[in-house]
């Protein structure tokens, strides 16, 4: 709101606020100005005057039902418009009207033949109480009280000078004294009421800036969240269906790490003036994230198809030639919205597009809303399963490539659901940390990884080292490095042979995490980078002295016997573990042709189905001392493991 348009609406409330005062002083006035007039007419018509004082009495009150009137038409729009200009214009009336009664109340010289006559005391008190009335009621606008008490008693003045005698004149005298102090009293009223008013608006106004401010957000000036919200609320259920679109940019972390913050607002405002530009007219937008936003909108107003929408918008944008993002959209289409509901069902569709790469849109269906099902139950599910110890940590081994002996053990989560079966490790993770059980379920694989340590050194396999995989979420927020080494000082176990799997994740606090897991590799325990080349920063962490061995993420050696890319991207992994002096190890390995390949290309060691799935702590501990033949196949580990127990 510009400074020109602020003064304009403090100006029309201050208006309006004097219309409303003197509203409401005239249904006071007008009766006790109906009272005094009676008693006049009483007065006169006891003194034997003629009917002119009748005529009189019934001028004056007709007046008054004229302003009562004026008061009562248009009230209600006199409280509702905003029409400076109208409001000055019922003003003006009120002057007039105030004008016209006091040359009414004038006539009073006339009944009193100049105030001359026995009752002119009488009259002049009246006079000056109805007076002094009219200011005390229309202190709010001056010349509404001038008007009235003006015509009146410069009269009276008149007549008492013209007297001519000592008592009159000092009478005159005083009424122009009492004049003057009305007059002054008036104006000093006016602006009085009209400061109080004026900061009355300025501080509504600022707080209705306050209240947009806190629905919009600063840089695009699109809704924000309490904004959506407000926006959810105010929806029709008449216009169902609606469609809620959550757009998130892809790639404008890139932007922001590269250009810095500036271009990234620059584009992220950009970004928001093309929403406008797409979204149906009378659409809710909002920006709810870093690079979230809103579209919120009925399907009726839309020209176009849902998924046209959503295909326009995904389109890749540019703020300038190397400043380019896309966009991937999750779509949700529901009769009675609720913003939590929106978000959660749109963020599952998001979640489900970005699977399908950059620059897609995914619409919430029966599929997703099955697996959105079964995340929540399996969030509910998680904390029985872990308290009645049906969620377990099993062990895979790993296996040297050059003897096939088993020199290490990764602990995974297994938990058989009983309604989904087997759940995959990630999304217990992921269900642990949404119901805050992560650290929960992190003290339990130590648990476990401190049992099987310390069954492998009771068996003299000091040699073998126990694995667990840690988020460095967990480091960044908790103490997790503190909590390792105090369980394993506190069993009196030997810190290299634990080791710690981290991948990588963004955005983290890189230096907090580094500070921690370097306190780890100091103490012994080795720390190895998982799932190498599928990070975010994966080249960088490699110069951190705390990482000790890389590990191939699997996506690029499954299979690795018929891609020629995968191979020269494994052998390069290699190559560079190596000059680092970090040891390489895979994962994901299922066929006898992938592992003599990674033999072949320098691999140290490997872990995967081809070898053995994970295993429970008692079957794998059996298997602790065992060498695996030359060119054992699929399973070798636990085909073994049935010979040994005599199955």
């Amino acid at each position: 709101m510009t400074s020109d348009v602020k003064k304009r609406a403090i100006e029309a409330g201050i208006l309006g606020d004097q219309l409303a005062d003197l509203r409401a002083g005239l249904f006071f006035s007008m009766p006790i100005s109906t009272v005094l007039s009676t008693l006049v007419l009483i007065m006169e018509m006891v003194s034997g005057t003629d009917r002119s004082a009748v005529i009189w009495f019934i001028v004056v009150n007709l007046i008054n039902g004229a302003r009562i009137a004026l008061a009562l038409t248009n009230r209600g729009r006199a409280a509702t418009s905003g029409d400076p200009a109208w409001r000055s214009v019922r003003l003006r009336y009120y002057e007039g009207l105030a004008l016209l009664s006091g040359f009414a109340w004038a006539y009073l010289a006339v009944l009193t033949a100049g105030y001359s006559s026995p009752q002119s005391s009488l009259h002049l008190i009246i006079l000056a109480g109805i007076s002094a009335g009219a200011v005390t009621y229309g202190s709010s606008r001056a010349f509404v009280a001038i008007n009235f008490i003006t015509p009146p008693l410069l009269v009276a003045f008149g007549c008492l000078a013209a007297a001519g005698d000592l008592d009159n004149a000092i009478l005159a005298f005083t009424v122009v004294l009492f004049l003057g102090g009305l007059l002054r009293g008036s104006i000093i009223g006016q602006n009085r009421f009209c400061e109080t008013s004026r900061l009355k608006h300025e501080a509504r106004q600022f707080a209705a800036e306050m209240e947009e401010r806190s629905r919009h957000d600063p840089l695009t000036g699109l809704l924000n969240r309490r904004g959506l919200e407000q926006a959810v609320d105010r929806l029709n259920s008449d216009d169902k269906p609606f469609v809620a679109m959550l757009v998130d940019l892809d790639g404008f972390k890139a932007v922001n790490d590269t250009y810095g913050h500036r271009v990234g607002d620059e584009l992220l405002k950009s970004i928001a003036r093309r929403l406008e530009q797409e979204a149906p007219q009378g659409a809710a937008l909002a920006r709810v994230g870093g690079d979230e936003f809103v579209v919120l909108f009925p399907v009726r107003i839309s020209a176009i198809s849902v998924t046209d929408l959503a295909s326009r918008i995904a389109k890749q944008h540019s703020l300038r030639e190397s400043v380019q993002v896309g966009a991937s959209i999750g779509i949700y289409e529901t009769d009675n919205p609720k913003l939590t509901d929106i978000m959660l069902r749109a963020d599952t569709a998001l979640f489900a597009a970005k699977r399908l790469g950059r620059n897609h849109f995914r619409v919430f269906d029966d599929k997703l809303n099955s697996d959105l099902e079964r995340r929540h139950r399996i969030e509910r599910d998680l904390k029985t399963a872990i308290d009645s110890g049906n969620l377990a940590t099993w062990f895979q081994p790993v296996i040297r490539l050059e003897d096939n002996a088993i020199v290490g053990f990764e602990a995974l989560l297994r938990w058989d659901h009983p309604l989904y079966g087997a759940v995959p490790p990630p999304d217990i993770v992921t269900a642990a940390r949404e119901q805050g059980l992560l650290q929960l379920v992190t003290e339990k694989v130590l648990l476990n990884c401190c049992t099987m340590i310390a069954n492998l050194k009771a068996a003299g396999r000091r040699d073998v080292r126990v694995a667990m995989n840690l988020s460095p979420r967990e480091l960044e927020v908790g103490s997790v490095d503190a909590l390792i080494l105090d369980r394993l000082q506190a069993r009196g176990l030997p810190t290299d042979m634990l080791e710690i799997e981290i991948t990588e994740e963004a955005p983290l606090d890189h230096e907090r995490v580094g500070e921690k897991l370097g306190r780890l590799s100091e103490a012994g325990i080795s720390i190895v980078l998982d799932d190498f080349g599928t990070g975010f920063s994966t080249l960088v962490s490699l110069k951190d002295g705390w990482i000790r061995k890389i590990k191939i993420d699997q996506t690029f050696v499954r299979d690795l016997a018929n891609s020629i890319k995968d191979q020269a991207l494994v052998r390069s992994i290699i190559d560079l573990g190596r000059a680092l002096g970090r040891e390489v190890m895979a994962e994901g390995v299922e066929t006898d042709a992938d592992r003599q390949i990674l033999r072949s290309l320098g691999c140290e060691t490997a872990q995967g189905y081809y070898f053995s799935k994970a295993l429970p702590m008692k079957e794998a501990l059996d298997l602790a001392p065992q060498q695996l033949p030359e060119g054992a196949g699929r399973g070798a580990v636990q085909n073994l493991a049935i010979r040994m127990s005599g199955e």
